[in-house]
């Protein structure tokens, strides 16, 4: 696992560091799912859907950083079929041109790489959060312990 960002102990004696740990994982790392006390905590997978510029994902990035709550991002590469980046879109008035693009892609390939993202927190800050984060423009869904152990890295 690659930590991009964590809080040293500075920060968090001045609390001037952010609440939000960004952490990335590889195939042959251990999944960040198996020592979650999944009675407390919760996992949302956070997807964004919106057609962001660079610089106007940098905004949303910094804002994240800004958040209030003690809370993990997780970043996970995965290999999935085509066809199954379809199924969580939603089904908005861009949906038919997206399907369209992802159903030629799939003639193409029948399988891509791409990164899923998570949301860590503790159960009594996660409506705070999952406010905040809508109201950036990313779409969650809670997953359960089931779910998130299906997940296999590449």
């Amino acid at each position: 696992m690659n930590t991009i960002f964590s809080k040293s102990n500075q920060d968090q004696e001045t609390k001037e560091g952010s609440n939000l740990q960004v952490k990335a994982f590889i195939k042959g790392d251990p999944s960040p799912f198996l020592n979650i006390d999944y009675e407390t905590t919760k996992v949302y997978e956070l997807t964004d859907y919106t057609l962001r510029t660079p610089l106007e994902k940098m905004d949303i990035f910094n804002e994240l950083l800004q958040l209030e709550q003690d809370c993990e991002l997780v970043i996970l590469p995965v290999k999935e079929e085509t066809t199954a980046l379809l199924q969580d879109i939603p089904k908005d008035e861009a949906y038919e041109k997206t399907a369209s693009l992802f159903n030629m892609l799939s003639s193409l390939k029948e399988t891509v790489e791409r990164d899923r993202t998570f949301l860590i927190a503790e159960g009594e800050v996660c409506g705070d959060l999952v406010d905040k984060l809508e109201g950036l423009g990313f779409t969650l869904k809670e997953k359960t312990e089931a779910e998130l152990k299906t997940i296999e890295l590449i």
